[in-house]
């Protein structure tokens, strides 16, 4: 639904209501999109510390969320709209290998989506448990919202969820993107103590 600013500002009982399953996350992020889109905050770091003044218990803390939210900002300052820009994905890579498995090793399995549907999985035949890198060599043309789900796959503990990035091409500006563990969905908290604290991801592009 889009509710014009002018109706809101007729009178100062007038209110947007926003909600979610939840009632936290989603419409959070919503509502700190539309500060900054706005420029009642000038940062998206303003909007998030904004909306937790305003709501009890206000959580916007997944890494993809405020990756976003700092996409619009860097958006509204520039003065442009986001493109699908076209890119050549060749390589990603860990730089170690989480500890998943029985044995401290994983097996990985990851899967592409773009724009919401999936354009590409791939399925390790091999398990690894080593302080080195370790890559994939792919050659797969992106555009857009881009997310890489990655799995760990055992016999014993079955396909277990290890991270998720986020990004959009068009905010892509180098040809290795190294995201820290603190920049990926579910390698942040580290709960379990399954990453290291120097892990990462790197994506090569074109």
């Amino acid at each position: 639904a889009v509710v014009s600013t002018q109706s809101t500002g007729e009178d100062d009982s007038n209110v947007i209501l926003v909600h979610c399953q939840t009632g936290n996350v989603p419409s959070g992020l919503f509502v700190a999109s539309y500060l900054v889109h706005s420029r009642i905050c000038w940062t998206s770091e303003q909007a998030i510390k904004h909306f937790r003044t305003k709501r009890e218990n206000g959580i916007i803390s997944l890494p993809c969320q405020k990756r976003y939210l700092k996409y619009i900002e860097t958006s509204v300052i520039a003065g442009e709209q986001p493109e699908d820009i076209k890119l050549l994905f060749s390589n990603i890579s860990m730089s170690n290998s989480p500890a998943f498995n029985e044995d401290g090793s994983c097996k990985p399995y990851f899967v592409v989506f773009q724009n919401g549907e999936e354009i590409y999985e791939f399925e390790s035949t091999e398990s690894y448990k080593t302080e080195e890198p370790i890559s994939f060599p792919l050659a797969l043309h992106i555009s857009g919202d881009i997310k890489l789900q990655f799995y760990s796959v055992s016999d014993i503990l079955g396909t277990q969820e290890m991270f998720t990035v986020h990004f959009h091409t068009f905010y892509i500006n180098s040809s290795h993107v190294r995201f820290s563990r603190d920049m990926i969905d579910g390698a942040h908290l580290n709960t379990f103590k399954q990453f290291t604290d120097s892990f990462s991801v790197t994506l090569e592009v074109k």
